[in-house]
């Protein structure tokens, strides 16, 4: 039997920003699979602030986590600082983000299971028309070069109660119902390798 290796790539959201003691969504995932398949070696490689622009550039990270010869898993989530920015960056060109995936993945399609969860939506609705854009460009991407992907913007743009929480946190990541309705989005999602 091999090892399960579950590794998380990607930006604040992945890493749990705004969800209780910063485990957000994905731990919420690997909690799941750990009662339902029992071990599994989890990695959450979110950083919080990174575009595509970074992401790119950290794909050496995953070799020693997911070794050859294991079942390895790689959950890409990443989108929202290319649509949005930070304090001290501008948002990308919708070009530059999908250059940035395609090589993403051109470098881990044939090496890993793959699963791509899109950007969520933030309060501002100026940002969110970026946010759309992203998330369409990659699950169209996505669907041509056959991996699946978890579109989570487009139920979470008009939910009332996600809104709400977040005028009550950075306006950018939600709180810990947030979290948990993502975590009901990819759980329940065809595309889930456990479902």
């Amino acid at each position: 039997m091999t090892d399960l290796n579950i590794c998380v790539l990607g930006d604040g959201l992945a890493k749990g920003v705004g969800g209780p003691a910063g485990k957000g969504w994905a731990g919420y995932l690997i909690e799941q699979v750990m009662a339902g398949h029992g071990p599994v070696t989890y990695y959450n490689l979110g950083i919080p602030g990174q575009s595509s622009a970074e992401v790119v550039q950290r794909l050496g990270e995953l070799d020693p986590r997911l070794p050859v010869g294991d079942d390895n898993r790689l959950i890409l989530a990443f989108g929202l600082m290319d649509a949005i920015g930070t304090a001290t960056t501008e948002p990308l060109p919708a070009k530059t983000s999908l250059t940035h995936l395609r090589e993403i993945l051109a470098k881990v399609h044939s090496r890993y299971k793959l699963l791509m969860v899109g950007p969520s939506p933030v309060y501002d609705p100026g940002m969110n028309a970026r946010v759309k854009r992203v998330n369409q460009i990659f699950r169209e991407f996505c669907q041509k070069a056959r991996v699946p992907y978890i579109d989570i913007y487009t139920p979470l743009m008009d939910d009332v109660q996600y809104r709400r929480e977040l005028v009550h946190s950075d306006r950018i990541h939600p709180g810990e119902w947030g979290h948990s309705k993502i975590f009901d989005l990819v759980s329940n999602d065809r595309s889930w390798w456990f479902g």
